[in-house]
């Protein structure tokens, strides 16, 4: 007989990015971000990874798009499956950047954020992502 998993939260896990090329971590939007990503459980890294990669394709893209970007936020949580085998079942990810007045243009680089972003697409679950 197989018994369901608890229900569980991994993270928040934070990224902030300067725009360019430093990305620091955080548990929480008042902490004091460092350059070593949390390292709290192997999930907490993995969801380091994929705001890493997310930092890191939200540049790329706002460059292709000719969007200009400042220093922005990426907030990744896992929700665990509560069913075996023991996974995310789920994953969260927010973009709190000023993507500039057009909202379509905004929402375009989102999208492409998330479509070159190695980490999510390599993940077996659903990843919604949302822009603030």
């Amino acid at each position: 007989m197989s018994t369901p998993a608890k229900p569980r939260t991994f993270g928040p896990v934070f990224a902030f990015s300067d725009g360019a090329d430093t990305t620091r971590y955080a548990y929480d939007e008042t902490s004091t971000p460092t350059q070593c990503p949390p390292d709290g459980t192997p999930v907490d890294t993995m969801l380091a990874s994929l705001a890493n990669c997310i930092v890191k394709s939200l540049i790329w893209a706002a460059k292709d798009q000719g969007v200009p970007l400042g220093a922005f936020s990426v907030r990744v949580t896992g929700i665990k499956a509560t069913d075996l085998p023991s996974r995310l079942g789920s994953v969260e990810i927010v973009i709190k950047a000023d993507l500039g007045a057009d909202s379509a243009l905004a929402q375009r680089c989102v999208k492409v954020a998330k479509s070159v972003c190695t980490v999510s697409n390599t993940l077996n679950c659903p990843i919604t992502l949302t822009h603030e």
